[in-house]
């Protein structure tokens, strides 16, 4: 039996070269640990087997279990060597299986989901086991529930009174809003307790001048504020006793709110309450305490939706800042280099990225002064600015947890006004960060002073210096629902400063989120200046935001584009279910920048230590092999042009047909949307002979709308408060294009009506008038394009996903839709598709999943490739592919994509127009043949 001893010592010497403090063959009674880390306060055990078997995988995961269940680690780590391994070398070039266990129910051994690292990528995957403890979307039910009780313990009166007791910086939130602050305080109280045997100050750090500290020491333990019955007054002194030491940014707050509550049984019951829920998160957490509070925080925040509060996953986190930082020209080993970096957020919330930023330095610097480079990021290195004063406390509490034995004095976290507010006896609308767009033109940055509150400080102007990072999830929101959260007279206000600011911008203001864009490239240091950014998909295929990308293009080299196709995780934010994307720039050097690598996840990691084994797969440009995805290239013209389309399919052969230009051309604005705003949302149903009934489509229902014609179901009117609505309604026409269908439901992705109607799903259209042809024949030659498979391919490309096959399309988008040039068709061809459309119309459709085994379907593209000389086995791979995107099935790509089973009797039933010698030309799939081979039958 082969001895795995050796290579855990040659591991060993690895890891610690690496910077990780660990020690080889530790004895602990009977037992012996193969190799023991510690990371921060935590103790990761990692059990090693020589061979990669199921029987060997299986005595790993034992041997981890085993350890966790005596106690001697807080995380273990299982791990397998190739049989093959022998020597150093062996290890320092190779790879090994992983598979992390932490306390309470995990997965059997044999169903244990092991990632494949490079050697020299274990360090990352070692730091981040501690953040596998707790899962902080149970524990952040516990807390919301903890926070509702305690809430629950104060009349509305007693609520009304402390929120007015609080004053001015408690504008925008309420009682529960006040509790989850006081849980974070609290957890970071518990923290202290940890220290306070050591931490003895011996100075008044806010006397003036410093005077010898005279009292008690230490402070009282959050279990023994507890314990005397007065927990609020208890908690209260021994938060003035660490003040002394300083955490003035965390714990003034908390004695504001304990200061707040009534002198009533209550109050104490309510405090106590957070008390114990604070306690039990601080023994079961490891360091993703603060992905817990950016989901408690944000399910405070009653105002989200408006005003764009996303918290970003710790996952999203740990895997933006490695990317960020890759490559970053540092001196880990360099005091000066370390501790001068300047990092920014301009939209921190509740601080997770620069917390991420924070951490990645620490695991990496190397100087010998540990403790001085935390002091250099909470004093010197990290930026924060919110609009949401308790966003900026949360995030102040998230950097003190990096770091709780040091203190600090000078923290950089800006509260900024989003309010009209009084400056010079006048009000004046104020925008929170983007009022650093003032003086900003296209040609220049000459920034006024902005006023802004630290947290340790009254009002002031900010003095803002060139940054070297910027890392955000600026708030997406849109024009309509922006500000909602305020008076109507305040966001009138807002929303002419907004214009005001953003008539200087160098690009076209499509989403808020520019602004930030503009902001973050004009502070960034001009010659080395990194971006990383957390935004919608879309953002890289709505036409809208074209001028945009060509804007961050022109400056920037797109390094990376990460988007998500993982069916459970489309997202890197935890509050939305919309498609993601992480998008990671550096400043360009000289001569052409290299192609932007495109990753399409479809595992996208839910812990940090498999997001930062994703992250270095990615690095490594080992994404496909560890099965994490789907890789792809866009090339610098592209981009410079704003074609980030590649992001959109995670099968790239998909991408190819698509930017190949399908049709030979694709021009704009071929169909025309009617500027309806959706008034369907405004009407109710009605009798067919009711005064101003309309015709409907009231909802999408795949069982109704499963042909390419349908019958209206239903009559509307407008609700008695809309009477200017009905001049609208008649506006409605026949041609109807998806706004917002379930692929992996939906039968017609474009439908004809047979009278004039609006839908709640469907928006309604017009098309091009042609010479000679009539528009009826126009629409249905539409239609059956738009249901042939190539028509879908297009369509599919200028997509947004609410949820994994839940699909938006833009206004812009649809009129927009890739489409043949419609006068060069001629008459006779679009005929010849209308034709096809009245002998396919009343046909029932199989869902786009089935579509690949669909005789109408079949029939459809027949039609199409005959009318306007498209490859038929072109059509026929393209086919094939949809059928397995996990936007169409919902559920995970398969690696490699295998041909869906498909009976030959299904395939060409129908009669007339189209014949199965239609498809003489066709060949059956197959996955190995390339597209490229493919396409050159055209």
């Amino acid at each position: 039996m082969a001895n795995e001893n050796p290579l855990n010592v040659r591991l060993c010497d690895i890891l610690v070269d690496a910077g990780i403090a660990a020690e080889a063959l530790m004895r602990h009674g009977k037992s012996e640990t193969d190799i023991e880390c510690r990371i921060g306060d935590h103790i990761v055990a990692l059990e090693a087997e020589h061979g990669e078997s199921n029987a060997k995988k299986a005595e790993a995961i034992k041997d981890a279990d085993t350890k966790l269940s005596r106690k001697v680690c807080h995380a273990a780590i299982a791990l397998v060597y190739p049989e093959n391994y022998r020597t150093r070398r062996d290890l320092k070039t190779g790879s090994v299986q992983a598979h992390v266990r932490v306390p309470g129910k995990q997965p059997k051994a044999a169903e244990a989901t092991w990632t494949t690292l490079q050697v020299a990528n274990l360090a990352d995957y070692v730091r981040q086991a501690p953040n596998e403890l707790g899962s902080p979307e149970a524990l952040a039910k516990k807390a919301d529930a903890a926070v509702k009780r305690a809430a629950e313990k104060f009349t509305a009166q007693q609520a009304r009174s402390i929120m007015a007791e609080m004053g001015p910086a408690a504008v925008g939130t309420n009682i529960k809003g006040l509790m989850t602050d006081l849980l974070t305080a609290l957890m970071f109280h518990a923290k202290l307790d940890i220290i306070r045997h050591e931490q003895k100050p011996a100075l008044d750090a806010r006397a003036n001048p410093p005077q010898p500290y005279a009292g008690p020491w230490p402070p009282d333990s959050v279990t023994e504020c507890r314990q005397s019955g007065q927990i609020a007054w208890k908690l209260h002194q021994a938060h003035d006793l660490w003040l002394a030491v300083d955490y003035k940014q965390i714990l003034e707050w908390s004695c504001a709110i304990i200061n707040a509550l009534p002198d009533t049984t209550a109050s104490n019951e309510a405090v106590d309450i957070i008390a114990e829920a604070a306690l039990e998160i601080q023994r079961t957490t490891g360091n993703q305490h603060h992905d817990l509070v950016g989901i408690t925080f944000c399910q405070s925040v009653e105002t989200a939706k408006s005003d764009g509060s996303m918290y970003t996953t710790i996952p999203a986190a740990t895997m933006l800042t490695a990317l960020l930082f890759e490559g970053i020209a540092i001196d880990w080993t360099d005091y000066a280099q370390v501790t001068g970096l300047r990092i920014v957020d301009f939209a921190c919330g509740t601080g997770t990225l620069l917390i991420a930023a924070a951490n990645y330095i620490l695991s990496r610097e190397q100087t010998g002064r540990p403790a001085e480079v935390a002091q250099a990021l909470l004093d010197q290195v990290l930026y924060g600015f919110d609009v949401n004063n308790r966003a900026i406390f949360q995030t102040a509490t998230g950097i003190g947890m990096i770091a709780p034995k040091v203190a600090f004095h000078n923290m950089h976290l800006y509260s900024l006004a989003l309010d009209v507010v009084q400056e010079n006896g006048a009000p004046k609308a104020k925008l929170g960060s983007l009022e650093m767009l003032e003086g900003i033109s296209q040609f220049s940055l000459n920034p006024r002073p902005v006023t802004g509150t630290r947290i340790d400080t009254e009002p002031a102007p900010i003095e803002v210096e060139k940054f070297n990072i910027a890392i955000m999830n600026p708030p997406f929101t849109r024009g309509d629902i922006r500000f909602k959260q305020l008076p109507k007279e305040t966001q009138e206000k807002l929303r002419a400063r907004e214009s005001q600011l953003y008539a200087g911008l160098p690009m076209e203001q499509s989403s808020n989120a520019n602004g930030f864009f503009v902001l973050a490239e004009r502070y960034l240091d001009a010659d080395a200046g990194r971006l990383a950014f957390v935004v919608p998909t879309a953002t890289a295929t709505n036409p809208s935001a074209a001028a945009t990308r060509r804007y961050l293009a022109e400056r920037f080299h797109i390094k990376y584009l990460v988007v998500s196709y993982d069916p459970q995780r489309i997202f890197h934010s935890g509050n939305t279910n919309i498609g993601e994307m992480l998008v990671i720039m550096e400043r360009k050097g000289p001569g052409e920048p290299p192609p932007t690598t495109v990753v399409k996840l479809t595992t996208n990691p839910a812990s940090a230590s498999a997001a930062a084994a994703c992250a270095s797969s990615i690095i490594g440009g080992q994404v496909v092999e560890h099965q994490w995805g789907t890789v792809d290239y866009i090339s610098p013209d592209d981009i410079r042009q704003g074609n980030w389309f590649a992001v959109q399919f995670t099968n790239n052969e998909l991408y190819r047909a698509a930017s190949q230009e399908l049709w030979g051309s694709m021009l704009k604005n071929q169909v025309i949307i009617d500027p309806m705003g959706r008034p369907i949302r405004n009407t109710q149903k009605c009798a067919a002979n009711a005064m101003n009934a309309t015709p409907a489509l009231y909802d999408h229902d795949v069982e109704y709308c499963n042909k390419m014609e349908v019958a209206p179901d239903c009559f509307v009117q407008p609700k008695p408060n809309n009477p200017g609505l009905v001049k609208t309604l008649r506006k409605a026409n026949y041609l109807k294009l998806p706004e917002r269908v379930r692929l992996n439901t939906v039968k017609v992705t474009a439908c004809r009506t047979t009278e004039p109607a609006v839908s709640s799903a469907w928006a309604s259209a017009t098309t091009l008038p042609i010479a000679n042809v009539d528009a009826e024949t126009v629409e249905k030659a539409v239609i059956t394009i738009l249901n042939s498979t190539p028509g879908k391919l297009g369509l599919f490309l200028v997509r947004s996903n609410k949820s994994p096959s839940y699909t938006q399309f833009s206004k812009d988008g649809l009129e927009r839709t890739p489409l043949p040039w419609l006068p060069d068709l001629g008459k006779e061809k679009l005929e010849g598709l209308a034709a096809a459309y009245d002998e396919l119309c009343g046909q029932e459709r199989l869902s786009l999943p089935q579509a690949h085994r669909c005789p109408v379907q079949l029939a459809i593209d027949a039609a199409v490739c005959q009318r306007l000389d498209f490859a038929p086995d072109l059509c026929a791979r393209i086919r094939h592919l949809l059928a397995q995107e996990p936007m169409i099935t919902g559920k995970r790509y398969e690696f490699p994509p295998q041909p869906p089973a498909q009976s030959a009797t299904e395939r060409y039933p129908l009669r007339g127009l189209v014949t199965p010698e239609t498809f003489r030309y066709e060949r059956p799939f197959d996955p190995a043949v390339p597209l490229e081979d493919w396409d050159a039958l055209k």
